[in-house]
């Protein structure tokens, strides 16, 4: 009565590993290379790297990877690496039998792939959604998602992706009672590993088409195709592969037994589901584990240990319910109930059988629903209820009736599908012949008409030959017209530094002289009247001061005035001549001019704005000589994020901001810097010197 209900669970197993990726790369030196990165991207996918290897063998370290790199994700505002973090996520908690959740992150992964079209993961949604839908026990929408997955993976020529694909439809089709269809996908399948020489994909296959032979009852031609999948498992497999042998070929062999009433076989079952139930304990893998209660359970029942079957059947059951996972509990309700029927608990047998039975008929499963009327109408026997069992037992032949039938159908169908093409063959073969006869009369045409075709291609040609030269044309004007507005604005210019020049001319030759006499007629006056007026001798000094200074000042502009640009080379020559003046005068101050190496010494600026740079400078340093008893006066141009930051500052007595009554200089500096679109930042304290500093 088992038989089915074991084979309904161990296959979900088996599913997953049709569905398992490459094999593991070594965990250590992945984590070695995630340490060593240094690039945030690169450290981020080396996470999913790591999630992903731990997939096969512990599932909570994966899930550990798989949120971290969530939060990388999150914080570098990366679409890809979020996209791989829900996959992954997605995919553990499918492992971890959190059906809820894993649909959560499929969704999520789905709407962020739509939205930045990353076609190139739609691949492995597919297959990681299949699966989910699979334990949700939606075996035709599963094997929706798988088919997706393999258009695409025909397409990429992915032919490892090809080969999972064709076994887990295989497997929907098996679970949909069309068995046929899926001897056909295990054998493409087949042809794909053997053609890659892919060893753990052909261990799948020879799984799979032991299934095969186990739904057709061939036990003893599975036995070799389990064993031979096990043993490769164990050389190139991980623990979820090898955990699937030991299930498929315990559930195997306890079919053996129990067909052939063989103790030995029935012993050597319970001992692949424990070593099953061992690894899945060591690696976290919650699936292993539980299918290994529900055969445990039902190898027990075999060897006619009822209470032991019964511990494992409940522990079947509570980890069925806590995961969520309907298909496990519908056939440990199921298994149970058998035991408990087994064992003279006639109560508890017909609640556990009942309560699975709707979950039968809830998942659609033919098979299923069978197996368990058939055992309620031995519950029924058992306990001399001869009507009800009866029911049971016709309601059981109705739903083997209704299997076979479809079946007979399939077979019909097939025959008709070969009937009508050998029909549609020999029409062909009649058709033939008009279309020989009717070919010559084509080809005349196609002759005319290919005619038609090359001289429509020579007029298109012509046609394109005159628009490009038309087009070459419009281009031409379009470059003469540029380049008459660009010696226009070459002629402005050069009548603009012209006019500029003539202005800088009359300034030297008119103001400038102008100013010489008048300090010449001033020392003049010094010496040809020697006057002891102390008063009047210093206004006289203080004029001739003056105007040597408005000299210097006309001098400056009239040098800013000759320059249509000035360069940072311009800039330090002048600032460097106004110092060397300075040292000359005042010999106990220290200068320093402080020019960043890195800049660029070719940098330059307009006339007025140069010539505004150097006067802030100029006042700055006038100030301080003047009136900050400083001992040391540096100017630095430095190079920040913001642009060419340019300082004066002096160690003199400082002064107070607060208190500080600005004049016409200060204010004259923050207007020249307004000029050159900056802000001037003066910080000063009273003994502590004076910094001024602007950004251009």
């Amino acid at each position: 009565m088992l038989k089915t209900i074991g084979f309904t669970c161990f296959s979900i197993l088996c599913f997953l590993n049709a569905m398992a990726q490459e094999r593991l790369p070594v965990i250590d030196s992945i984590h070695a290379k995630y340490h060593s990165e240094t690039n945030p991207v690169s450290q981020c996918n080396t996470l999913y790297e790591i999630g992903t290897s731990y997939l096969k063998s512990n599932i909570d370290s994966s899930l550990t990877a798989f949120k971290q790199l969530e939060a990388c994700a999150k914080k570098l505002n990366n679409d890809t690496l979020r996209i791989k973090s829900f996959l992954g996520l997605g995919k553990a908690y499918t492992d971890k039998s959190k059906l809820d959740s894993a649909q959560s992150y499929f969704d999520d992964a789905e709407r962020l792939i739509e939205t930045i079209q990353a076609k190139r993961f739609k691949k492995i949604l597919h297959i990681n959604r299949g699966i989910l839908f699979f334990y949700k026990t939606r075996y035709t929408e599963a094997s929706g998602e798988f088919e997706k997955a393999l258009a695409i993976a025909i397409q990429d020529n992915d032919m490892d992706t090809q080969s999972r694909c064709y076994n887990n439809i295989a497997i929907c089709k098996t679970y949909l009672g069309a068995f046929e269809g899926a001897l056909k996908m295990h054998m493409e399948s087949v042809k794909i590993a053997e053609k890659q020489q892919d060893s753990l994909s052909l261990a799948k296959s020879y799984n799979n088409i032991g299934l095969i032979y186990i739904d057709l009852k061939e036990f003893k031609k599975a036995e070799p195709y389990f064993l031979e999948a096990l043993e490769i498992k164990k050389q190139v497999g991980n623990t979820i592969d090898i955990v699937g042998g030991y299930l498929n070929l315990g559930v195997n062999q306890r079919n053996l037994g129990v067909t052939y009433d063989d103790s030995i076989k029935l012993l050597e079952a319970r001992h692949y589901f424990q070593e099953a139930l061992r690894l899945s304990d060591a690696g976290g893998y919650t699936n292993g584990r539980n299918n290994a209660y529900v055969n445990l359970a039902l190898v027990e029942n075999s060897l006619e240990q009822y209470k032991t079957a019964i511990i494992y059947g409940k522990r079947a059951l509570e980890a069925s319910i806590q995961a969520k996972d309907v298909n496990k509990e519908m056939a440990a309700r199921i298994n149970l109930g058998d035991s408990y029927r087994l064992d003279k608990q006639f109560a508890l047998a017909r609640e556990q059988l009942n309560q699975g039975y709707e979950l039968a008929k809830a998942s659609e499963n033919l098979y299923v629903q069978k197996e368990v009327l058939h055992i309620l109408s031995l519950l029924n026997s058992d306990q001399n209820k001869f009507k009800p069992a009866l029911e049971y037992y016709k309601l059981f032949q109705t739903i083997n009736d209704s299997i076979a039938s479809s079946e007979v159908k399939n077979k019909v169908n097939e025959l008709e599908v070969q009937y009508q093409t050998e029909k549609k063959e020999k029409e062909i073969q009649r058709q033939r012949a008009d279309i020989a006869e009717k070919e010559l009369i084509l080809n005349t045409k196609n002759t005319q008409l290919t005619g038609l075709i090359v001289l429509l291609a020579v007029l298109a040609i012509l046609g394109y030959l005159v628009y490009k030269q038309q087009k070459l044309k419009h281009m031409q004007l379009i470059r003469e017209n540029e380049l008459k507005e660009a010696l226009v604005k070459i002629e402005t210019q050069n009548k603009l530094h012209e006019q500029r020049l003539r202005i800088s001319r009359d300034l030297h030759d008119n103001i400038g002289a102008q100013l010489t006499f008048i300090i010449s007629a001033i020392e003049n006056l010094q010496y040809g009247f020697k006057t002891k007026n102390e008063k009047l001798t210093a206004k006289l000094e203080g004029i001739s001061g003056f105007a040597k200074e408005t000299i210097s000042e006309l001098r400056d502009t009239i040098w800013a005035m000759n320059k249509s640009a000035i360069s940072l080379e311009d800039l330090q020559v002048r600032i460097l001549n106004f110092m060397d003046k300075a040292k000359v005068a005042l010999r106990d101050i220290h200068f320093e001019f402080d020019l960043d190496a890195s800049l660029n010494r070719d940098v330059t600026f307009n006339s007025v704005k140069g010539m505004n740079i150097y006067r802030i400078i100029q006042e700055a340093l006038n100030n301080a000589l003047k009136h900050a008893h400083a001992k040391s006066i540096v100017v630095s141009f430095h190079k920040n994020d913001e642009g060419l930051k340019i300082e004066i500052s002096d160690d003199g007595k400082g002064f107070d901001l607060n208190e500080m009554n600005p004049g016409n200089g200060i204010h004259n500096m923050r207007k020249r810097a307004e000029e050159c679109h900056t802000e001037l930042v003066i910080s000063s304290s009273a003994g502590k010197g004076t910094n001024i500093s602007f950004i251009v």
